[in-house]
């Protein structure tokens, strides 16, 4: 038997010390006092949370702690495209948004891709016990037709100081928040730069 067009989803630490970790969560509970605008986008796109994506998706060039968490992403992603075989023949690859996301309890993010992007991922940076997984859906879904029953959907719950990496094509959401803590990630993509 021969394995085809495997669809690869990477989870892992990413080695952020206590005190890196510790302040990025400071910062992100921070945001939306600081981002009008990004409270605003998220009261319409985002119901009960808070995500800095309509706003402030360039958080590394904003705050150095952002910048200190791209430098270690930038290590995780080469690698992780290096693992694909993807090659980029000319032009540059490179981290083109950051993004903060706040989801207290009933906050959801329905499913969606990655549009114009490579690769995706986040960062979890606070994850309570029964904190709402990563749902991601079999590309392949639409195409099944008359086969059996079978599972069309995979989640993962990682754990805070892990990352995700998936390529940016791959459908993905999170289903309600249910635990009463709040859930704090760090988002990201990777885009080929022509």
């Amino acid at each position: 038997m021969k394995s085809c067009f495997e669809t690869r989803i990477e989870q892992k630490s990413l080695g952020v010390s206590r005190s890196l970790q510790a302040e990025i969560e400071r910062t992100l509970r921070r945001l939306p006092e600081m981002d009008e605008a990004g409270s605003r986008w998220s009261r319409k796109h985002y119901r009960n949370g808070y995500t800095s994506y309509g706003s402030l998706s360039n958080l590394h060039e904003q705050f150095t702690i952002f910048d200190r968490l791209k430098q270690k992403l930038d290590v995780e992603v080469a690698r992780f495209v290096s693992l694909l075989g993807l090659r980029f023949p000319h032009g540059e690859f490179r981290l083109s948004a950051i993004w903060g996301n706040i989801m207290p309890r009933d906050c959801y993010h329905a499913f969606h891709i990655h549009p114009n992007s490579v690769v995706s991922g986040t960062y979890y940076v606070s994850i309570p016990k029964g904190a709402s997984p990563i749902r991601f859906e079999d590309p392949r879904a639409g195409l099944f037709m008359a086969c059996p029953p079978r599972a069309i959907q995979i989640d993962l719950s990682p754990r805070a100081g892990q990352v995700v990496l998936f390529e940016s094509w791959l459908k993905h959401e999170v289903p309600p928040h249910s635990s009463p803590e709040e859930r704090l990630s760090v988002s990201f993509n990777y885009d080929w730069i022509r």
